[in-house]
């Protein structure tokens, strides 16, 4: 009789210091929105605490805290962006304390890496030269920020890696899946052309940008998809006309822009664009601008000297952020180390880490 009740004092002890856990859920999405659920906590009945709950990943909610009679229940696990339920007390436990919690607002900063779909799709005018130097200063903007680049939407020539035919609607409709796109942060428009996307597509796009998604286009990414009212939401206006290629002028920065150090152009210790900044371009006209840039989540940074026409813009608008600069005709653009921080900048802004930008 003795033996028996000391082997069940010690379980109860045991019981009492540790409490069971439930199982664990398996993690999903990581590194944004809310993932998978930590261990639960024990119950307990007797003893003075609840068993400890499991901690979430990033990203994850963390477990339920166990329930205990005295002096608490168990403690939540602690995770980003939503801390985990403290536990739920008897007549005399004290619930758990709840985990922290991290952003969860669709424009709250981000942290980790994440992947930018380029799209090079041309329907209509192709820029091959200034395609090929975008891919390669893309690539090297992706290795100095920590994220993964994907091109996708032209036929590259064997051998030398240039990218000269256009017919890739092949290519695109298998990027353009709901199942695809959700491998995606940010999709960017490197001058492309045309109508690229039929009507599935469009709303299959349409339905991933409102899902806190980003944009980021140059130059010919308002010479696209001009039947899609959805896209000049995201892009303002489709241009209206150009004048001569490798036309000298300034691009004046608009002070408030400066003044809150808008990140693809003001780069941080004293390195700015030069403000004018002097560029020879094939300079886009956007006469109707004083209608849209008036929408909500407009901001115009800069305009050509010469007639007051808007040349780069941002819009953060219901979830997403769209980030547009209209220089890239020539080759020789995107060789240019301003132009790679001006366009890292307006990346980085529209997936929420420009605190990290490198």
């Amino acid at each position: 009789m003795l033996r028996n009740s000391l082997l069940a004092l010690s379980s109860l002890a045991l019981f009492i210091a540790c409490g069971p856990s439930g199982p664990s859920v398996d993690d999903v999405n990581k590194t944004i929105g809310t993932g998978g659920t930590g261990t639960t906590g024990g119950n307990n009945t007797t003893g003075v605490m609840g068993g400890s709950s499991g901690s979430g990943g990033s990203g994850q909610v963390g477990g339920m805290g166990g329930s205990g009679i005295v002096p608490m229940g168990g403690m939540a696990g602690t995770s980003s962006p939503t801390g985990g339920s403290g536990g739920m007390p008897p007549t005399a436990g004290s619930g758990g304390s709840g985990g922290g919690s991290g952003p969860v607002g669709p424009y709250d900063p981000r942290s980790g890496s994440f992947k930018m779909l380029v799209l090079t799709r041309t329907a209509a005018f192709r820029h091959d030269g200034s395609i090929n130097s975008g891919k390669t200063m893309l690539e090297a903007i992706a290795a100095e920020q920590g994220f993964e680049v994907e091109f996708k939407g032209s036929v590259i020539v064997p051998g030398n890696d240039q990218e000269t035919h256009r017919l890739s609607s092949e290519e695109i409709a298998a990027t353009i899946t709901a199942e695809n796109l959700a491998r995606f942060e940010i999709i960017f428009h490197l001058n492309t052309t045309g109508d690229m996307l039929n009507g599935a597509q469009q709303d299959i796009y349409e339905a991933w940008m409102k899902n806190n998604g980003a944009f980021a286009g140059v130059h010919a990414a308002t010479d696209t998809e001009q039947q899609w009212p959805f896209y000049s939401e995201v892009t303002g206006q489709y241009y209206n006309g150009h004048g001569n290629a490798n036309t000298p002028d300034q691009i004046q920065l608009e002070p408030a822009a400066v003044a809150e150090s808008f990140p693809a152009l003001v780069f941080g210790g004293g390195d700015n664009l030069p403000n004018p900044w002097q560029r020879n371009e094939e300079w886009y006209k956007f006469d109707n601008h004083q209608v849209w840039s008036a929408k909500p989540g407009f901001k115009i940074l800069g305009r050509k000297a010469a007639d007051s026409q808007p040349i780069m813009w941002v819009r953060e608008w219901e979830t997403f952020r769209a980030f547009y600069t209209a220089i890239g005709h020539d080759t020789a653009v995107f060789q240019d180390p301003v132009v790679k921080k001006h366009i890292t900048g307006g990346i980085m802004w529209a997936v929420r880490r420009a605190h990290l930008i490198q």
